[in-house]
């Protein structure tokens, strides 16, 4: 095995180090020192990979979740509707939240404020949703179809951090209450 690919080993047993500890011990009892005993490696190490524990939590997240975009991503295709489209994604990831609340609170808290982190995906998304808005909406402006998309994802946040402060309802709950805001604002557009 080369230097490289040593390097990548070694970031990936960091990954999963830290999310099996997350997950037995909660994200926040959880320490950097924690997460190189386990791993075997010096703190050093850890951060030689990860600056802090807010970029490990980050590179966690996309781990786990850029496997699941694109088997995502051909059930979306399929899809006939920009709501339908829109919904098939926000399903996976209510799915996901739901899966590991802490973690997801965790999350949430630590990146949700650094929005350079995750901006070229959110305007990535945005634009795919606004596109396939057309048969939704289609007397409807380009930049119509964006601002309803940008509302849409403003729903969606909302309802992963109501849906993260009410374990009592899980992801089938905030997907609902998610596509009755959407049609709700795509009927008063409509009218």
């Amino acid at each position: 095995m080369n230097r490289e690919q040593k390097k990548q080993q070694t970031r990936l047993n960091l990954l999963a180090t830290a999310r099996r500890l997350f997950q037995e011990k909660g994200f926040d009892a959880v320490s950097t020192r924690d997460i190189a005993k386990e791993s075997g490696v010096g703190v050093g190490t850890v951060f030689a990979h990860f600056p802090d524990k807010q970029e490990l939590t980050k590179a966690l997240f996309h781990m786990q979740i850029d496997e699941q975009l694109a088997n995502r991503a051909i059930l979306a295709a399929q899809q006939k509707t920009g709501l339908d489209y829109f919904l098939c994604f926000t399903e996976m990831f209510y799915g996901f939240y739901e899966q590991d609340r802490a973690f997801s609170m965790a999350l949430l808290k630590n990146s949700m404020f650094d929005a350079q982190y995750f901006q070229g995906q959110m305007d990535q998304f945005i634009t795919q949703v606004a596109e396939r808005l057309t048969t939704d909406l289609p007397n409807q402006s380009s930049e119509q179809r964006v601002s309803i998309a940008k509302a849409w994802f403003g729903y969606y946040m909302f309802q992963v951090i109501i849906g993260l402060s009410q374990p009592e309802k899980g992801a089938k709950d905030w997907q609902e209450s998610l596509k009755n805001e959407c049609q709700t604002l795509v009927a008063a557009i409509n009218i």
